[in-house]
């Protein structure tokens, strides 16, 4: 059973499935997996990733640590004295990785992601972002927020698929989540903070459910977390004594719907579609423009030293990402 059950902690709503705490399922996933989710805005799928997979994918975030896929903005130079976990442990987490991974882009429709993303997006789903978080013992977790709010979709279907990479505890920096937040269809305003716990993204603030409403999603390796883009989720520091708490997301989105992010689209206004992304399941039904190639790779300021200005300091690292492509 699910660390979560064990603990005692599943809250109200919950009940159970074939030994399975509510939300926690596995494939082939049918009609309750898509009810749990559009009512509660998450789901967990067990075992999606074989042991084999998981460790590849370990493997190849030591490689894009050290530097071996390709230039990554803001990134330390390799050490060769240090091991992969030292390497490692220098970086909380690495944006647009499957852009110099071939085992990370390959990753965005892996089957157990498609087969979820379909049940609850909609047959035509695209990938715009991906991001390897690292998360060594000792790094800060994310504030509250919801990821739409940096991903405007126009549907609403943008939808985080979460790979775990290592079993993911409270200890550790788990994903906790506020279930149901989504449905208000509100976008909280982002303020900046000074919490020392969390990296340098903005936190969601003035809703109206409170820390107590949060349920942790405690989950093994090679299980995979969705979750909707309005739900309200966060994670806090790796509190354990040495390791990782790895995992890969993938942010998706209907590809019948345009998106309007970045600034970088051309044409403006309702007609704004960001178009570096990859089509994962299904058609395109805009593919006659094409996709092209503006996102770089590029390490996320984790707040050690102090944020300063995020937003400028990611602009700036993407923009030298551009460069060295």
């Amino acid at each position: 059973m699910n660390a979560l059950a064990e603990a005692g902690t599943l809250p109200a709503w919950s009940s159970h499935r074939n030994g399975l705490p509510a939300g926690w399922f596995r494939s082939p996933l049918g009609e309750d997996a898509a009810r749990f989710f559009d009512e509660n805005g998450f789901l967990v799928v067990e075992d999606a990733l074989t042991a084999e997979e998981v460790q590849a994918l370990r493997d190849d975030a030591a490689a894009i640590c050290r530097g071996r896929r390709g230039p990554v903005g803001g990134l330390s130079e390799d050490d060769p004295s240090l091991s992969d976990d030292e390497v490692m442990a220098r970086t909380l987490c690495i944006h647009f990785p499957h852009k110099i991974s071939p085992l990370m882009r390959e990753s965005l429709a892996h089957p157990g992601m498609v087969e979820a993303l379909t049940t609850v997006i909609g047959p035509n789903v695209k990938c715009m972002q991906s991001m390897l978080f690292i998360k060594s013992s000792g790094k800060p977790g994310q504030a509250w927020h919801q990821d739409e709010f940096y991903i405007p979709t126009r549907d609403r279907s943008l939808t985080g698929g979460w790979i775990a990479l290592d079993d993911a505890t409270v200890e550790n920096g788990c994903l906790w989540v506020i279930p149901g937040s989504h449905r208000p269809g509100i976008l909280w305003e982002m303020f900046e903070h000074d919490d020392r716990r969390f990296d340098c993204s903005a936190e969601s603030r003035g809703w109206t459910w409170t820390n107590d409403d949060a349920v942790p999603v405690e989950v093994k390796a090679g299980s995979i977390v969705f979750f909707n883009g309005y739900l309200l989720h966060r994670s806090l520091p790796n509190m354990a004594s040495a390791g990782f708490r790895r995992c890969l997301v993938n942010h998706y989105m209907s590809a019948e719907s345009l998106l309007p992010w970045y600034g970088l689209m051309p044409g403006g206004g309702g007609q704004a579609d960001y178009r570096d992304i990859v089509l994962v399941a299904g058609v395109d039904p805009y593919a006659y423009k094409g996709t092209v190639d503006l996102a770089g790779v590029h390490v996320r300021p984790s707040g050690e030293g102090g944020c300063g200005n995020q937003h400028r300091n990611a602009e700036a690292a993407q923009e030298r990402a551009r460069a060295e492509d």
